[in-house]
């Protein structure tokens, strides 16, 4: 890419669109609002973990318990994701915007940058932050508990921040395809929820193992779990599955970018 577009840098062009970020303050408030999900629901599953019919033997991932937050947090996250763009098409602003950056691409690449430079550093304070709280609240109710030095832990909190930024990225892909808010954030909310759960049901059995694992949300169970079962990808490979599904999306979206009018 080039350094600079039409007179304009690529430094620029990231400049304004962290202006545009941060003076919104929905897409603060949206980021802050995932965070307290996140760390929310996590202290409430450390704080009633083991008053099951199971007691403390039911409490077999501390991590996890913790961690149980994040699947209601990328949902928070991908709407942040849609509506950094999808913002600007509601209002006209894109338009300002694209005749500024002529060339397009920078300014999708600029979007995708700023929010996964926000997103992901504030996931990992919100991911540290519920790991450790949720550790002393179950150690002081006498259920087990874990380091973060334990195997496995680590891969997973760290896991788990780029997957929110991962989701955020491909709420600016999709939000850019479909230039519609709502068609957007259903797209994704699809994507990420309903197919993995309908495909568990109307899928014949001889297919669930060899589909359901390479969709986005079953690919990051296998780097967010600290002990991901036999169902579950390789570490590796669903970091690698997952990256696919926000690499290609945003790829799409610049092609779709380029080549349409505003």
């Amino acid at each position: 890419m080039s350094a600079t577009t039409g007179g304009i840098t690529f430094r620029g062009v990231v400049r304004g669109e962290w202006v545009k970020l941060r003076s919104l303050r929905s897409s603060v408030f949206t980021v802050l609002a995932a965070a307290a999900v996140l760390l929310g629901v996590g202290l409430i599953f450390a704080a009633t973990a083991g008053t099951d019919s199971d007691g403390a033997n039911g409490v077999t991932e501390p991590a996890g318990i913790t961690l149980t937050g994040a699947m209601f947090a990328q949902l928070v996250i991908g709407v942040l994701g849609v509506l950094v763009i999808t913002g600007e098409y509601a209002t006209g602003m894109i338009r300002s915007t694209l005749t500024a950056v002529p060339s397009r691409l920078p300014v999708l690449a600029a979007k995708a940058g700023v929010v996964t430079a926000v997103v992901f550093p504030v996931m990992i304070a919100a991911v540290l932050a519920v790991f450790f709280g949720g550790q002393i609240i179950m150690g002081a109710n006498g259920f087990p508990t874990t380091t973060i030095g334990a195997p496995g832990v680590t891969t997973a909190l760290l896991g788990t921040a780029a997957t929110m930024a991962g989701v955020a990225v491909m709420g600016v892909a999709l939000g850019t395809l479909l230039r519609n808010t709502a068609g957007a954030i259903t797209t994704l909310v699809a994507l990420l929820f309903l197919v993995p759960g309908l495909g568990g049901l109307v899928l014949p059995a001889s297919w669930r193992d060899n589909v359901l694992k390479y969709l986005p949300s079953t690919a990051s169970d296998a780097f967010t779990r600290v002990t991901p079962g036999p169902e579950l990808l390789s570490a590796g490979t669903g970091a690698a599955v997952f990256a696919a599904w926000v690499v290609v999306p945003l790829l799409a979206a610049a092609v779709t970018l380029r080549g349409r009018d505003v």
